[in-house]
């Protein structure tokens, strides 16, 4: 039987993963996969289990916003493993899902690495760190990985502009 390792970020986009949870795992379980789930418990937890358990998969699928990929993606590239990845969007962006026209519904992102034909995607090293979508330096750049998940979940992308501001006046 083929297997998953599915992580996902219990928080991320208001937590909207909890609702579509049954759903992802059920299309996995009727597509052939047994799937083991780890939700994250902190920050690089998601780096840490799939640098240390992807070999052990046929597949690893995460699930939760850019932040989630990116730990996964360094957790294949670190522990140098070659297993094919899924992602579930659940951010509050989600702009390396927009930009694959990766499904925003749950359930249909998850029909589509079942059923859908894997593509390579660059990935890039800067600093020891890696990245598949935007690598950015300059003004702001620490906006969108120290704004509040909290802060995230109650006001979207308006959680941004403001932490954009504060850090502005910050630096006047």
């Amino acid at each position: 039987m083929k297997k998953i390792l599915f992580v996902y970020n219990p928080r991320s986009g208001q937590g909207m993963i909890t609702k579509n949870l049954a759903d992802i795992i059920q299309i996995f379980t009727a597509a052939g996969y047994d799937v083991m789930c780890h939700p994250t418990q902190n920050k690089n937890d998601g780096y840490e289990t799939v640098k240390s358990r992807a070999a052990e998969f046929d597949i690893v699928v995460c699930c939760g916003g850019d932040g989630t990929m990116n730990e996964t993606l360094g957790g294949i590239m670190d522990g140098g493993h070659h297993v094919p990845v899924g992602y579930i969007p659940a951010g509050t962006m989600n702009d390396f899902a927009s930009s694959l026209g990766i499904p925003k519904n749950m359930p249909d992102a998850a029909k589509l690495i079942v059923s859908g034909t894997p593509r390579f995607v660059d990935v890039g090293a800067f600093n020891k760190r890696y990245f598949t979508y935007v690598a950015a330096f300059g003004a702001f750049t620490r906006v969108s990985y120290s704004t509040d998940q909290q802060m995230k979940n109650l006001l979207g992308p308006v959680a941004y502009m403001i932490d954009a501001v504060k850090e502005a006046a910050q630096n006047v």
